[in-house]
């Protein structure tokens, strides 16, 4: 099952996303949950590049054999963002989580929830 976690500091904005593991929808290149997934992971790290400025924000580890677990990240905290920045990070990341909240629903509706979950912690501070 994919893990997405979206972290959220106290004031909402999102400040980091974590995505890891299989679907196991299909086999691997035929997996359409895990190409929604990957699709989205890298519509953000390539908007935030072109669109903030951004770089090393972000690390993918592809998984290397049958039994490794693939996992994405992207984290914007400790970042050091102007004003414009932030807003156009905060669209873009709010525009993926909506993206992978509706991957969920739509999945989740003809599988009982087995291929993905989306999570969010969020700080207390």
């Amino acid at each position: 099952m994919i893990i997405a976690d979206i972290h959220k500091n106290a004031s909402g904005e999102i400040t980091s996303l974590t995505v890891a593991d299989h679907a196991g929808y299909a086999e691997e290149g035929k997996d359409i949950i895990c190409a929604a997934a990957s699709t989205l992971v890298y519509t953000a790290i390539g908007s935030l590049q072109r669109l903030c400025g951004l770089k090393d924000f972000y690390r993918i580890v592809e998984a290397s054999d049958e039994d490794s677990i693939p996992f994405s990240e992207i984290v914007l905290t400790g970042a050091a963002l102007s004003d414009e920045q932030r807003r156009i990070s905060q669209v873009i990341l709010q525009t993926v989580e909506t993206g992978f909240l509706q991957l969920e629903e739509s999945v989740g509706e003809d599988s009982g929830n087995q291929f993905i979950r989306v999570t969010e912690t969020t700080d207390d501070k």
